[in-house]
């Protein structure tokens, strides 16, 4: 069983871990966190996120009101991660976009039940970013081939790096990803949750509901 050879280019808490699931094209047992499911679920997978460390629940006329209350959720280094459910393990940062389940979180408060829970947290799209060797982010375009087609391909200059749009083949996902060459600094070094102290690599994939 062979393994794609690691990338030479990684900040400290970066890194790409390709399993033996691509070499043998096992299908996906831990896939990301799709649009629609809930923030437990990827706990549990990933452990406790780093950031936030406790959820508040939003007010009761809030959710009556039918207000959006949105978490952004990150695990500054998630394992065995699978983007756009490719037989592909990466490791790197995760920040993902949930939302309350208005009418479930008032569903419990009205029966009593503890409610705002991680449980009541639906993502509505999710970010990786990680690192890959050329030959690495090959691999994944020829992964992606099976299930999703790329739509748009647009190159830029300054950082240089290409965006990539693709949708998946049943037409219920699309996709943005990003691809620089290993090395060059990140257009966003000075965002908190994007950058920073926390090196985001040279790798973005971002995924939610088409439509």
């Amino acid at each position: 069983m062979s393994m794609l050879r690691q990338s030479g280019v990684r900040g400290r808490n970066l890194a790409i871990v390709v399993g033996v699931a691509a070499a043998l094209g096992i299908a996906s047992t831990q896939a990301a966190a799709f649009p629609g499911e809930t923030a437990q679920e990827m706990i549990e997978r990933y452990g406790q996120p780093s950031l936030p460390t406790a959820l508040q629940t939003p007010s009761v006329a809030a959710l009556r009101a039918g207000k959006p209350s949105f978490v952004l959720v990150v695990w500054f280094q998630a394992k065995e991660y699978q983007p756009l459910s490719l037989p592909m393990k990466m490791e790197g940062r995760v920040v993902a976009s949930f939302r309350f389940d208005g009418p479930g979180v008032l569903r419990k408060i009205e029966r009593g039940e503890r409610a705002g829970t991680w449980s009541d947290l639906r993502c509505d799209f999710e970010n990786l970013f990680t690192t890959l060797s050329d030959a690495q982010f090959q691999e994944f375009l020829k992964l992606m081939e099976k299930n999703w087609l790329i739509t748009k391909k647009t190159p830029h200059v300054d950082p240089p790096y290409t965006l990539y749009e693709a949708i998946s083949r049943d037409g219920t996902l699309k996709a943005e990803f990003s691809y620089r060459t290993p090395g060059v600094p990140s257009p966003s070094a000075n965002d908190p949750y994007y950058g920073g102290k926390f090196p985001d690599g040279n790798v973005w994939i971002r995924v939610q509901r088409a439509g």
